[in-house]
């Protein structure tokens, strides 16, 4: 349980790093991409607005603040990193179309990459598009609506979105060598967290084992001294009392030892091939008579020829276990079913019986330890509350699921897939 519970806790840490960290990363790389795009459209603007040029009869970025010819020229309607090289820096490209999409000029002066008939073949594409702005492999386009018909305007991006994903790499790469370092750290100090945990769970579980012992002494004392006095005295109802109490603690002490040393791992069975339908059929035959004797009824709906790689006396007990607790706690006069069935590739194998009342939904608290629903019917009953906490642990054991569900509130259905 210690192992499972510091599992989920490494689990639950590195979930949450690993959320946090691709947010941070989500944010900034898309940050980092939509400011490339933004500084893209605001060169194709000021480009559209000096017909597909950059204003270059002026003779600095001075004399241009100083006359300010166009208001698109403004510095503050410039990219924040304007500077007088950046029309020189700038790869760019336009085509001039008319209304037949039939191209009228093309412009290739500030670009090389690009041959004329591609880039014509670029315009007309966005153009039947319908678009008016976007990417075009790796060039960031503008539509501009002139009067003749359209200008087509192209910023080469393929020197950003580079840098863009060597950032993104980098990025992950450091976010992945960071988590790998998170996860080292806390394997590490969950160890030394749950090391206290782990000595307190590891002497509780020692001293169910050395209490269940020392108990062993006096009872088969007490059980000797009841036979001694049945003997002397004739049987009467105290000594029948005191001998079902010593079976019902002996009884109790062995399920504490059983349940403590497959906490332990101790009890891991004698795992091999066997055939399941025979060895269910088999656990169940002696409740039919049980069942019968307190006036109840117990079908069995069992497919032949099932197999599975585990523990036979763990899966009979396991049996016993589920119909000794439909028998004890069905309703009187009710109805008990068991069924073993393949579902996909597991072997499902259900118990459900009538009961008077119960909460519907699920019920998966009934495999606590000594959980009682009722307190004077499990003393009633001979039940120990601690049945189904040994039948969790077996199906456990054999790396299965097992479940507890009320679907109407008049019934109990528990199910065990292997």
């Amino acid at each position: 349980m210690i192992k499972s519970l510091r599992k989920n806790f490494i689990l639950v840490a590195m979930g949450s790093t690993f959320v946090v960290l691709m947010a941070i990363m989500g944010i900034m790389l898309l940050s980092n991409y939509f400011k490339t795009m933004e500084r893209a459209d605001q060169l194709l603007h000021m480009l559209a607005e000096n017909e597909g040029e950059f204003p270059r009869e002026l003779e600095n970025m001075r004399k241009l603040d100083e006359e300010e010819p166009i208001p698109m020229r403004r510095k503050n309607d410039r990219p924040k990193d304007w500077t007088e090289e950046t029309p020189y820096e700038t790869r760019f490209f336009s085509v001039l179309l008319d209304e037949n999409q039939t191209v009228t000029e093309t412009k290739l002066g500030n670009i090389a990459a690009v041959e004329q008939t591609d880039a014509q073949k670029y315009a007309r594409d966005i153009v039947q598009s319908g678009k008016k702005k976007g990417m075009y492999d790796c060039y960031r386009y503008y539509v501009d609506k002139t009067d003749d018909g359209y200008r087509v305007l192209f910023v080469d991006c393929s020197r950003d979105l580079k840098s863009y994903r060597n950032l993104v790499m980098t990025t992950v790469s450091v976010s992945l060598l960071g988590l790998v370092l998170v996860l080292v750290l806390v394997v590490i100090f969950s160890r030394l967290v749950f090391k206290p945990v782990e000595e307190s769970d590891r002497k509780q579980k020692q001293f169910i084992t050395d209490a269940s012992h020392e108990l062993k002494t006096p009872l088969t004392i007490i059980d000797a001294n009841t036979e001694v006095l049945e003997m002397l005295n004739g049987e009467n109802e105290w000594t029948q009392s005191t001998r079902k109490q010593v079976k019902r603690l002996a009884d109790l002490t062995q399920q504490m030892v059983t349940l403590s040393r497959m906490d332990e791992g101790k009890n891991t069975g004698n795992m091999e091939l066997f055939c399941l339908s025979d060895a269910i059929a088999d656990a169940a035959e002696p409740f039919f008579t049980v069942a019968e004797a307190r006036g109840k009824e117990l079908s069995v709906d069992i497919e032949e020829g099932l197999i599975l790689n585990g523990d036979e006396a763990q899966i009979c007990q396991l049996v016993s276990l589920l119909l000794d607790n439909a028998v004890k706690y069905s309703e009187k006069n009710g109805k008990i079913w068991l069924s073993l069935k393949k579902k996909s590739k597991k072997s499902v194998l259900e118990v459900k019986n009538t009961v008077e009342q119960m909460q519907q939904g699920k019920q998966d608290v009934l495999f606590e330890r000594f959980y009682r629903t009722d307190e004077s019917r499990n003393s009633a009953t001979g039940g120990s509350g601690i049945g189904l906490s040994i039948a969790k642990a077996i199906v456990e054991l054999h790396k299965g699921k097992i479940k507890a569900v009320s679907e109407d509130g008049k019934s109990l259905r528990i199910t065990a897939s292997f």
